[in-house]
């Protein structure tokens, strides 16, 4: 490791360039990383959901659409009119849904929704949504929908500044010198741009991962450049120069650092044990951000350590000291009362956490939600040959008041109406009338023998049956095939309607296309059930059990609320596989850095501790915790606050050589406890502040959990940590002097 160190001080000023380079290349290439909004692409190939969509595009091909909800306050009639009337304009390609009464109209609020065929994260999406707020933010209009969550910054920037801001604060009170933030946050700074920049090398990553990632290199990785520059400054009392105690520094600091990152590393790989595949973008993208933060650590930061000595040297000032003598008196004298209540809080929490309600689904606030109930599909698919059951299952859901459309062939287009029935559904200017429509139920229908013009007409005044009936699309099909064109018919089809007849053709056999297939139709309700909770839980089932009992083939729902329910079946299974793996990673590690099975146990156990704790103290407060969020805190925290632990336990065995229990207490309290509280600090107030300010509620519930768990974990290490290894000297101290 000499050597190395050597060669990295040596060749600090050409390491340094090449960083600057790759920095400045991945500033532009930031903005070129591809990156996923839909979630379902995450899903498992067991999923039962995402063997449907495979199926469903093998079937009907890709589709994409998207809806913008529009809400403006205090119209007239003739205004909510003209509205309408604009943004069909503004939108020729949509389609732009009002009407009269209390689904589009409430508290004096009305609703426009515009539906398109765009992705939501498409340029015309974006357009439409600039467009629309140019047009009416002078009316205070609130929109909604999934084309205004894609176009709502997530992060803006001024939180960004805000969190930086405040991190850079907690550095300047516990530095010792007023220049050291300043070199942190430029290594710091490197390291992310270069991580980030560098994702455009991946396929592609998850929307939340790229929202996430950069504030969490700078949170997890920060505590290294500490240990190196504190290092250094030991080292230059027992070197002749700067650049030698640079080199003594790296040597001497590379296995704290190096360990201290591999738990990191390891924790958050296991994220990539999930079912749900985010876990695993999320893990690699953030397992790489550690190991480009380590390589700047060793390549960048020497530099800039050196060449910013002597301002280091001249704005030294006295850090923050938190005198520990009182409490390493206490963690001693109270060593087996503190066992006990580890035990206790452990077995508590173990048990206690199981009431905490989990949510899978956590849903933006928006002020056209709060008036108007948001709406959201189900699609159910099906094997062909149930074609002629499909009715039966969709029956009771016509008597579902939460159920606002069902959209199927048995249901429309393959519904059979009575002349005056259909004559409605054909309404308009060019449009064909009552007395022609009659006419083809006729020749449809009947026996006439003479099918002349006049006999027809007189059957249809004289021996119509009212119980004839047929589905648009034979209706327009026998006037196409038998009577556009048939002489007897000619005088009572103008020129208009004949178009008409046509078009409507084309869109029946396009309408058809989309519900039926040749394997597979498909269902697609449109209900106000929440995308998460138990109501809908229960509509779901009740739905597929109902299928199961009516229908002879397979079927498969899709749907926002279906992937949040297989989510729910699947949880309990992958939180105990993830803690068992992500326990026994770390345990793995911190046995191999210790030489010790009981070490890394005490370890692994109180870091578990505190994650429980965070799950508990939530569920009793009333709270609910997003399940992404527990499962990427349970790897984020094991491998991340664990090294809190390493370093508080290797000041006290190393104490424990020449020292007595008490006295290596407080030697380790001295030693370790700036560190800890400089990078924890770090983490609890930049995730937590994070928490509360970002746009999209799963994130910053997930950086909300991470702030928790480390203030649960921080806790347990520095006041119930001290005490139980104090207890349990004689299992963790092999050698006394």
């Amino acid at each position: 490791m000499k050597k190395v160190a050597s060669f990295l001080v040596e060749k600090r000023k050409i390491l340094l360039c090449l960083f600057l380079v790759l920095a400045a290349v991945s500033l532009p290439l930031m903005g070129q990383v591809r990156i996923n909004y839909d979630l379902t692409k995450y899903l498992s190939a067991e999923s039962r959901m995402k063997q449907g969509m495979q199926l469903m595009e093998q079937e009907f091909g890709p589709s994409a659409s998207s809806q913008l909800r529009v809400m403006i306050p205090d119209l007239s009639a003739s205004e909510k009119e003209e509205i309408l009337h604009d943004l069909s304009a503004l939108a020729a390609d949509a389609q732009v849904t009002w009407e009269p009464g209390n689904r589009y109209n409430h508290n004096g609020y009305t609703l426009y929704e515009i539906t398109t065929e765009y992705d939501s994260h498409s340029k015309e999406a974006a357009a439409l949504f600039r467009a629309v707020h140019d047009l009416y933010d002078s009316r205070a209009v609130a929109t909604g929908g999934t084309i205004h969550e894609a176009n709502v910054p997530m992060l803006p920037l001024y939180v960004m500044v805000i969190a930086v801001s405040l991190v850079l604060v907690l550095l300047l009170l516990m530095c010792n010198s007023w220049f050291e933030p300043v070199v942190f946050m430029v290594n710091i700074g490197i390291a992310v741009a270069i991580n980030l920049g560098t994702n455009v090398l991946l396929p592609g990553i998850s929307e939340y991962t790229n929202s996430i990632v950069g504030i969490l290199q700078l949170v997890l990785s920060m505590d290294y450049s500490i240990i190196l520059l504190n290092r250094y400054t030991q080292e230059k009392e027992k070197c002749a120069d700067n650049p030698s105690a640079m080199k003594a520094a790296i040597t001497a600091a590379f296995p704290a650092v190096a360990g201290s990152s591999l738990t990191t590393f390891a924790g958050l790989l296991c994220l990539g044990f999930m079912s749900f595949k985010l876990g695993a973008d999320m893990g690699f993208a953030l397992a790489k951000s550690v190991i480009v933060s380590l390589i700047c650590i060793f390549t960048v930061l020497p530099f800039l350590i050196l060449i910013s000595d002597k301002w280091i040297v001249k704005t030294r000032k006295k850090a923050l000291h938190i005198p520990a003598a009182g409490c390493s008196r206490f963690e001693f004298r109270r060593r087996i009362i503190l066992l006990l209540v580890f035990l206790v809080l452990f077995a508590g929490a173990f048990i206690l956490k199981n009431n905490t309600r989990i949510l899978y689904m956590l849903q933006m606030n928006n002020a056209v939600e709060a008036e108007f109930a948001e709406q959201h599909s189900i699609v159910l698919l099906y094997e062909s040959k149930d074609k002629g059951r499909i009715a039966d299952v969709l029956a009771p859901l016509e008597q579902d008041e939460h159920v606002t459309n069902i959209a199927a062939y048995c249901n429309t287009l393959g519904k059979a109406y009575r002349a005056d029935e259909i004559t409605a559904l054909f309404s308009g200017e060019n449009a064909p009338d009552a007395s022609l429509i009659k006419l083809v139920y006729m020749d449809k229908f009947s026996d006439l023998e003479d099918k002349s013009a006049m006999s027809l007409f007189m059957a249809s005044r004289t021996a119509y049956d009212d119980t004839w009936a047929m589905t648009p699309e034979e209706l327009i099909s026998w006037l196409q095939d038998h009577v556009l064109d048939d002489s007897r018919f000619a005088a009572m089809i103008k020129d208009d309607t004949r178009q008409m007849i046509t078009d409507a053709g084309e869109t029946i056999r396009e309408s058809v296309a989309k519900l039926e297939g040749e394997h597979y139709g498909r269902v697609i309700l449109t209900t106000v059930y929440p995308e998460d909770s138990d109501e809908t839980r229960a509509f779901l089932d009740s739905l597929a059990e109902r299928c199961d009992n009516l229908l002879e083939g397979e079927t498969w729902l899709i749907g926002t609320s279906v992937m949040n329910q297989e989510m729910s079946h699947t949880f309990d299974a992958e939180m105990n596989r993830i803690t068992l793996i992500s326990a026994l990673a770390i345990f793995i590690v911190v046995a191999l850095t210790f030489r010790s099975l009981v070490v890394p146990l005490i370890l692994v156990l109180t870091v578990q501790c505190g994650i429980y704790l965070t799950m508990t103290f939530i569920g009793l407060s009333g709270g609910a915790m997003y399940y992404l969020a527990i499962l990427m805190v349970q790897c984020i925290l094991m491998g991340a606050t664990v090294d809190y632990a390493i370093l508080y336990t290797s000041y006290y065995r190393e104490h424990r050589l020449t020292s007595d229990r008490q006295a290596s207490i407080l030697g380790a309290y001295n030693g370790s406890l700036h560190t800890i509280l400089t990078s924890a600090s770090i983490m609890i107030v930049a995730a937590g502040i994070l928490g509360y300010v970002f746009a999209n509620p799963a994130i910053g519930e997930i950086c909300l959990t991470i702030s928790r768990g480390a203030i649960s974990a921080t806790l347990l290490i520095l006041f119930v940590l001290p005490g139980v290894l104090s207890a349990l000297d004689s299992f963790i101290i092999s050698k006394k002097r």
